[in-house]
């Protein structure tokens, strides 16, 4: 069973807010600024590329409400969302709405720019006519094209603030006027100037440019976050409740705990529930990996978004819609990618100042030009390349973009990131610290070999042991039994159970008596050992349990019970050695059993016997030597070193306070994915770094260039319309570099 838990928190409230008029970090680290200012907000994050803010706040000192207005007052267009909100269905309406309306104003700058452009070289008109038509074709361009920027630009400046559009607004708004007055100059003079010519195509160039950057960008952040649509696109929205003994569809929202649903073939589970009748194979592709449908029977967990099979079930819901594995596994992804990691904090501090300082070079550029080099038409020229080339855009989405991809492509895997900074420490890991039971192993006893003494056969062996086990709720007793049914062997009926202190039990079969437990137990009723010794022996060389069975003084032979070592355990142990990780066993079992099952899965260095707070201390002074732990656990008493290690990573079928004292959840108990996890926060951090060295690069090198630099040395400058173009394709660069993350892991 797969537990994701996450309690409330009784003294906070959470809102989520649909942000629109977003256009670079600049504007997500305002929009956290001041709503971080707010009276009884305890925590703000914005997520740029979801056009989302999240709070916490208290509601006795602020609401909802007010928080928007907070957000609106910075000059965005504010929806808050409601609890019971299809955000799937949201999500894709407001990115097509999005790509829509930037497609619209490319489509109508493509042509006019193009219209301005044949004008100006076919020779179809000259002279005033044609920077008349120029001027129209321009005012159009600047009003519907540029109308987002210009009206960005204003909004910011009401709050004595400044973004991209701010920047983006003064460049082409600058060449606009510039346009403006030298064809005022011609209509007074008389004197036709090219240089209005040039000033009407330079803007409209810019804006067609950046158009085309900001269309190209929404499609690909579009793409970035298809992984959480495929996960909500898994919900159904409706399910079939049975009241008054009739079936009746209805919405999951609608359906109560405890009440009872049918399941019918081919459909999606709409809710987390327990089989009550019926029997089919369900497809838990989705949050185990595994292809192969598992059986569902009356009294196993079926989870929402898995597929029912052939068969008709009928299901008592066990948790309402929004708290079911899945919508836990949405929420974590989510929350995952609203947060920060380190770097990327750094990169919005930066982006903070990036727009200020723009400006200020631009102002110098124009200065510099003008009153040092008396040449004020190519110092204006170069000012206007210099605000247009300025990408804060780059650096604001190196960061969220890597993280949207890499937290969704670990989801698609089955690693639930809580938090973006566990990918970056992910990557940073040099010791994994693994807990045993449950974690290397599968976390409950099975039997794992029948030795029955000549002429005597396993099912006659496996039949006495359990027909006196099954009177015992004993897990080496639960193991014998299952293994029994799991044969399908007749099991006889027995009675009058003793339980004999560290030594097994006997009970009543038939008159006759079955004696299970250890050689003690045997030896004490005087049943000989000849023949059992030898196999108790490499049993418990093995680290595992030695059953011996007799009925009255007969011995039967011997039945081994352990912990098997669980799949892929032995596989993820040496990918993780090969990614250069030292791999410890940590286990407060016997020390026996511990370095058996270290010696089978390839690990070295074992500790046992700890209790929990041991785990922790032997957590703390490995962290002590400068190591980067990562602990994997599963149970409650691996929580304190959970929380004490670097990374956190809690299995997904554990204990519920092993799952909330982690940092990445695993949904399937698989060693391999601690080795993805690793791999994943590697790239992702790789990424991250590509994408922030192309955005710092890109700005260190073209805006001196955009300022002139090498226009007296080497005669080399970038014209405004080239600034505009280069602007766009970096934002474009970043997205597709994280977008190509997919292929990486």
């Amino acid at each position: 069973m797969t537990t994701l838990a996450n309690p409330p928190n009784p003294k906070t409230d959470h809102v989520l807010l649909d942000v629109q008029g977003m256009h670079c970090a600049g504007c997500a680290s305002l929009i956290e600024a001041a709503v971080s200012k707010v009276e009884g907000v305890t925590w703000v994050r914005v997520n740029l590329v979801g056009g989302r803010a999240s709070i916490q706040f208290d509601p006795d000192r602020t609401t909802a409400e007010q928080l928007a207005q907070k957000v609106i007052q910075g000059g965005y267009r504010v929806e808050v969302i409601r609890p019971d909100e299809d955000l799937g269905a949201r999500e894709i309406e407001k990115e097509s709405r999005e790509r829509a309306g930037w497609r619209r104003r490319l489509v109508v700058g493509t042509a006019l720019l193009a219209v301005e452009v044949i004008l100006a070289f076919s020779g179809l008109l000259s002279g005033l006519p044609l920077i008349s038509a120029q001027f129209v074709l321009a005012t159009v361009l600047q009003i519907y094209v540029g109308w987002p920027y210009f009206v960005g630009a204003l909004l910011r400046a009401r709050n004595l603030t400044a973004n991209m559009d701010t920047l983006i607004a003064l460049g082409t708004g600058a060449a606009y006027v510039s346009g403006v007055v030298h064809f005022a100059q011609s209509l007074t003079a008389g004197i036709v100037s090219d240089h209005a010519t040039m000033a009407f195509m330079d803007a409209g160039m810019i804006l067609t440019f950046i158009t085309l950057g900001k269309y190209l960008e929404v499609r690909a952040k579009g793409r970035a976050s298809r992984a959480i649509r495929r996960l909500l696109d898994l919900s159904p929205q409706e399910a079939v409740a049975i009241r008054n003994d009739q079936p009746v569809t209805v919405a999951v929202e609608a359906v109560m705990v405890d009440e009872t649903i049918l399941v019918r073939p081919g459909a999606r589970v709409p809710l987390d529930a327990e089989v009550l009748t019926g029997t089919s194979n369900v497809d838990q592709s989705w949050l185990t990996g595994e292809s192969i449908p598992v059986e569902k029977q009356a009294g196993d967990e079926i989870l929402a978004g898995t597929i029912n099979g052939e068969g008709a079930l009928t299901a008592r819901v066990l948790r309402p819609a929004g708290q079911s594995a899945l919508a836990r596994v949405i929420e974590l992804v989510r929350h995952a990618q609203e947060s920060k990691t380190d770097v990327g904090r750094l990169a919005d501090r930066v982006v903070g100042w990036f727009v200020p300082g723009v400006l200020l070079i631009a102002a110098v550029t124009l200065l510099a030009w003008g009153l040092l080099g008396g040449d004020w038409s190519t110092g204006f020229t170069c000012t206007v390349a210099v605000l247009v080339v300025a990408c804060p855009c780059a650096l604001g989405l190196a960061t969220p973009t890597a993280i949207l991809v890499g937290s969704g492509r670990g989801a698609e895997q089955g690693i639930l990131v809580k938090e973006a900074h566990a990918l970056e420490t992910a990557a940073k890991v040099t010791t994994a610290v693994l807990d045993k039971t449950g974690t290397v192993t599968e976390g409950r006893p099975r039997v794992t070999e029948i030795v029955p003494l000549p002429e005597v056969n396993e099912a006659t062996l496996l039949a006495a042991a359990a027909a006196a086990e099954r009177l015992s709720d004993h897990p080496l007793a639960r193991a014998v039994v299952e293994e029994a049914e799991r044969r399908g062997i007749d099991i006889p009926k027995a009675e009058a159970l003793q339980m004999i202190a560290g030594q097994g039990i006997q009970a009543s079969m038939d008159n006759r008596t079955v004696r299970v437990g250890n050689a003690r137990l045997l030896g004490s009723a005087s049943v000989s050992m000849d023949g059992l010794e030898q196999p108790i022996r490499l049993i418990h060389k093995r680290g595992q349990s030695a059953l011996a069975v007799a009925i009255n003084d007969r011995p039967l032979g011997v039945i081994a019970v352990g912990d098997r070592i669980a799949e892929g355990s032995v596989e993820g142990v040496a990918t993780l050695r090969k990614l250069g990780i030292d791999v410890q066993l940590l286990s407060g079992d016997h020390r026996t059993t511990a370095e058996a099952v270290a010696h089978a899965v390839g690990i070295e260095h074992v500790t046992a016997e700890v209790l929990p707070d041991e785990k922790h201390a032997v957590v703390e002074r490995l962290r002590a030597k400068q190591q980067t732990v990562a602990m994997v656990g599963d149970g409650i008493n691996d929580a304190p070193a959970l929380v004490a290690a670097d990374l956190g990573i809690a299995m997904g079928t554990g204990a519920d306070v092993a799952i909330e004292s982690a940092d990445v959840v695993l949904v399937k108990q698989d060693l391999r994915a601690v080795a993805a996890t690793i791999r994943l926060g590697r790239a992702t951090l790789r990424t991250i770094r590509q994408n922030l060295a192309w955005a710092f690069v890109y700005n260190l090198l073209l805006i001196p260039l955009a300022a002139g630099a090498l226009i007296l040395p080497f005669g080399l400058h970038l014209p405004p319309a080239a600034a505009a173009a280069a602007m766009a394709m970096s934002s474009v660069s970043v997205v597709t570099n994280s977008l190509l993350l997919r292929r990486r892991v």
